[in-house]
């Protein structure tokens, strides 16, 4: 196969964007079409095989460039999730949360599964609110014997 005419992209222009990528999977998937457009590798197998894939997986990352293009190689696939939960949903947890209602993740995994229908484990529920950033708040500790009516009038204040 005639690698350098199939590919429209111009070799300067490859070089340019595999020493930019940010990625190294994207980096690997430019240095593959560079590899074939400057001739360096005769066959996809090859040029597969010089950055670290099988002859299936070559195969593939070109039928994905003959197909969709350029962009759609070079495009990054990850999609950032937070479980189980939507963006509106974990705002409104969080305003709850803001409540001071929840005083252990049991009384949260109840609000979860009564108010969206989500359950979670305990386990999964703490690693939900670490991902979030979640953390316990207490309030200094206070005596038992402390009282608040004594404490106002033994301070001194400008009132006397």
């Amino acid at each position: 196969m005639e690698y350098t005419k199939i590919i429209p992209e111009d070799l300067m222009f490859l070089q340019q964007q595999e020493r930019h990528a940010s990625q190294a999977t994207i980096r690997d998937r430019i240095r593959y079409l560079r590899l074939l457009k400057s001739g360096q590798c005769k066959s996809q197998r090859t040029a597969g095989e010089a950055i670290g894939l099988g002859e299936r997986q070559s195969q593939r990352l070109w039928q994905v460039y003959r197909q969709q293009g350029y962009a759609t190689l070079v495009k990054s696939g990850y999609m950032h999730n937070f479980g189980k939960l939507d963006c509106c949903q974990i705002s409104q947890l969080q305003h709850y949360l803001r409540q001071d209602q929840v005083s252990r993740l049991a009384d949260a995994q109840d609000y979860l599964a009564q108010e969206f229908g989500v359950h979670y484990s305990i386990s999964g529920l703490c690693k939900l609110f670490q991902r979030l950033q979640i953390k316990l708040k207490t309030g200094r500790p206070v005596n038992l014997r402390h009282d608040v009516g004594q404490a106002q009038t033994f301070k001194k204040t400008l009132a006397n």
